[in-house]
Formats: C-alpha cells, sequence, structure tokens
C-alpha cells in the first residue's frame, strides 16, 4: 500500500486498533466516519506496535500524542486523530464513497517518505522521551515494554532511515514478544475473555433497566455507584435513616471530589445523584429487575431480608447475594423460587475493585447465570462465574496465601523479606 504508484486511502468506519490503526497508517491518507477511533493498546498486553506503527506514527502526529497513544493506549476519536494529523478527513455520508473521492483527488503520499516534523526530533533530543519512560516506571516498574517502546520512538526521531528505523522496532518487538512478562499479561487478556463464556449458559438474558441495592454500606454504596455511572437507576435501600444518610453522604462525597478536581462536570454529577434513590421501603422495589444484597454476613439476617424482598418483588426479578463465603444454597431455599437466586461477590471498593465472583446454587436457572453474567459486563467488571464452595475463589486463593505469610512471619522473616518474595514470585 505505501509504495504503490497509486494514491490508497484507509477508509476506517469503526474501531482501529493495533494492527488496524497500522494498516490504516500504511495507506497514504485515511477518511474516517465521525464515530472512528484509533489506538495501539499492544502496551497492554507486554508488545509495541510491531507492524511499523511506531516509527510511522510519529511522521504524522505530535511526538506527545504518539507517546501517549504507543506508551498509554490512549484512544484517540475521529475528532482528536483529525486534530492531531492522524486523519486527513471525517466523513459526513458513506466513508467508502468520501475515501474513494479523496483518492481520486489526492497524488500518492507514502508515510515513509515523509520527514518526522523538526518539533519531534527537537523534543525527542530535549529529553522528552527520557521523561516518559521515567513516568511510566514510576506507574509500573515492573514493566518492560515502555523502555522497548521509547528506543522505537526514539530511532524515529533520530538520523535514522525509516528502514533502519524498522530495524530497531523488529529487534525490540521480537525481544518483547519471546519475553516471559507478555507471555503472561497475553495469557491473563484470553483468560479474561474466556471466563466471560460460561458452558451450558446460552439464555438470552433479561434487560436490566432498574436496579435494587439492599444495605448502603461500604459495599451496597459502592455497587450503586456502579451502576449509576452506567446509567442504570438505582433504588438504595437501608434500614435505619441514619445507616441510609450516610451511605448517601459516602456516595455524594466521591462523586462530588471527582467534580472539583474537574474529572467529571457539574452536570454530570447531577445526572449521577439523580440516578440514585435512597430509600427505607421494600415497596420501592417492586418494578426493580434485580436486587442486590449487601448486609451484614450473618446468615439469619440474609434469609430474613430475602424473604422480605420477595413480598415486594416481581416474580420474575432476580435476587442476588453479596456475602464472601456463607451458603447461598441455604439462603435461596427460603424463597418459593430459588432459581431467580444467584451470588454476586463484589471486592471491596466495589466501584473500584474490578473483579466480580457470580456464583451459581444448585437451582440457578440458566436465564439466572446469563443475566448475571450480563450484568457484570454491563458495569465493565472482569466476571467470573464459579461454584458455591467456601470462599468461592478469590478468598479461597487468598487464605493459603495468607496463612503462609503469616507462619513465615511467625519463623523469623521480616514482612519486608515476604513482600519481596511474594513480589518476586508475581504476586504483587
Amino acid at each position: 500500500m505505501d509504495a504503490s504508484p497509486k494514491t490508497t486511502v484507509a477508509a476506517v468506519n469503526g474501531q482501529a486498533l493495533g494492527g488496524g490503526a497500522e494498516v490504516s497508517l500504511g495507506c497514504h491518507y485515511r477518511v474516517a466516519s465521525a464515530k472512528a477511533a484509533f489506538a495501539f493498546p499492544e502496551v497492554s498486553l507486554g508488545l509495541l506496535p510491531g507492524g511499523q506503527g511506531t516509527q510511522r506514527l510519529p511522521r504524522v502526529a505530535p511526538l506527545m500524542t504518539a507517546v501517549q497513544m504507543i506508551l498509554q493506549g490512549k484512544v484517540l476519536p475521529a475528532a482528536a486523530a483529525m486534530k492531531n494529523g492522524i486523519i486527513d478527513a471525517i466523513a459526513k455520508g458513506d466513508v467508502v464513497d468520501e475515501a474513494a473521492a479523496f483518492a481520486l483527488s489526492k497524488p500518492p503520499n507514502p508515510i515513509s517518505k515523509r520527514p518526522v516534523a523538526h518539533a519531534n526530533r527537537f523534543y525527542a533530543a530535549s529529553g522528552a522521551l527520557d521523561q516518559a519512560l521515567l513516568m511510566a516506571h514510576n506507574q509500573a516498574p515492573t514493566m518492560v515494554a515502555p523502555a522497548s517502546i521509547i528506543a522505537c520512538l526514539k530511532a524515529a526521531c533520530s538520523t535514522m532511515s525509516f528502514e533502519e528505523g524498522l530495524k530497531v522496532e523488529a529487534s525490540e518487538f521480537t525481544k518483547l514478544v519471546f519475553s516471559i512478562q507478555s507471555a503472561a499479561m497475553r495469557h491473563l487478556f484470553f483468560a479474561e475473555r474466556a471466563a466471560q463464556k460460561v458452558p451450558g449458559v446460552n439464555a438470552k438474558p433479561m434487560p436490566i433497566k432498574k436496579i435494587g441495592i439492599l444495605g448502603a454500606g461500604l459495599m451496597g454504596g459502592g455497587i450503586a455507584m456502579c451502576f449509576a455511572q452506567k446509567g442504570v437507576p438505582v433504588i438504595l435501600k437501608d434500614a435505619k435513616q441514619e445507616w441510609l444518610d450516610a451511605g448517601m453522604k459516602k456516595i455524594t462525597g466521591l462523586w462530588a471530589s471527582k467534580a472539583k478536581k474537574g474529572k467529571m462536570t457539574e452536570d454530570k454529577y447531577k445526572q449521577l445523584m439523580a440516578l440514585v434513590t435512597p430509600t427505607l421501603n421494600y415497596e420501592d422495589f417492586k418494578d426493580v429487575d434485580m436486587v442486590i444484597e449487601a448486609v451484614p454476613e450473618i446468615m439469619d439476617l440474609k434469609k430474613q431480608v430475602f424473604l422480605d424482598m420477595e413480598k415486594h418483588m416481581r416474580p420474575d426479578a432476580m435476587i442476588c447475594t453479596n456475602t464472601s463465603g456463607l451458603d447461598i444454597n441455604e439462603i435461596a431455599a427460603v424463597l418459593k423460587d430459588p432459581s431467580r437466586v444467584m451470588g454476586c461477590h463484589f471486592f471491596s471498593p466495589a466501584n473500584v475493585m474490578q473483579l466480580l465472583e457470580n456464583i451459581q446454587t444448585k437451582h440457578s436457572s440458566e436465564l439466572t447465570l446469563s443475566t448475571g453474567m450480563a450484568m457484570g459486563k454491563l458495569i465493565s467488571k472482569k466476571t467470573v462465574m464459579v461454584g458455591n464452595c467456601d470462599g468461592f475463589v478469590g478468598n479461597r486463593m487468598l487464605a493459603p496465601y495468607a496463612g503462609e505469610a503469616k507462619m513465615l512471619w511467625e519463623e523469623g522473616a521480616t514482612i519486608e523479606q515476604i513482600d519481596a518474595a511474594a513480589q518476586k514470585f508475581g504476586s504483587a
């Protein structure tokens, strides 16, 4: 494409990520739809763009933009990509038709023959890339990909030819692709996606248009925030007004802090607050699609609130428990229809931690399970389906780790030695 004697134009109508972005940069020009986006997410896999991306991007975009995209995986929507010189036009109609017309109106202009902008060379020579590497190291000290990425960008902004820069990119990419770290990160990437697929669960999930949260404490409040931030109305219930007020105060404080720091607009803050309705009444659960119970870990208490919820909820609405270790089969047994129950174990703080354990009981229906997995995806959690056993998965793994650490300390090892050993093993 780059060497074609005829003009080549990439017509981009969606997300051009990684190889897709590199293919577009292999063309002489790029025309994108308004909904298109460009990114190089390879760093999240311990890699770098190995299809000439490290040498092409600095020839069309400002160096700091190239650093943010390749070193941090930043996504640029079409408008930002246009502003930064990555694309040449945003289509107003059919992107293919406009790309074809663009090709007929422009001469060939391969990126490989374009010089790197003087400003990019100046910033590179002034230590901007070294500073970017230092910041990356401070954020993730054990990551090896950033150093290789910076080496490639330095090559692009040096006196090397395009072809010489490609040799640096190929060498650094090969080093990374065969590294243990990248292999582990790629395994994690595919494992997380495999976890989303539950064998035997093929039912179409129910839509979740409104959610109920029982318990406005640390966990309940955090769970409520997860849904509100995705635009789902939340009914937040607790047993006493002072508990409810404390929970709402915590939620308000967290969002208000973001607004004060400029991480959220005032309008967005108001929209989020309007989505959370505090209540003391079970009757307000009458039209929710799911309730997630987050009351204290007391078996009798959970059984009682399940019975109370059942009286006021639709018979097809799901009832989930956020227990971290109680037998969910026993909790569900108090209901007339235990098939509507599953566990949803969030980790604290729920509005921050990514992991969500969905626990299937012996009575959970296929619809219940599929809806629970869809719910996790809706709120952007990394969701895994697990069995109803002691500690489920997270705590079941953590308990022996913690036990061994305590025994090492009792036998004379220092806390620093234990932490260092765990980190060397890869646990931190």
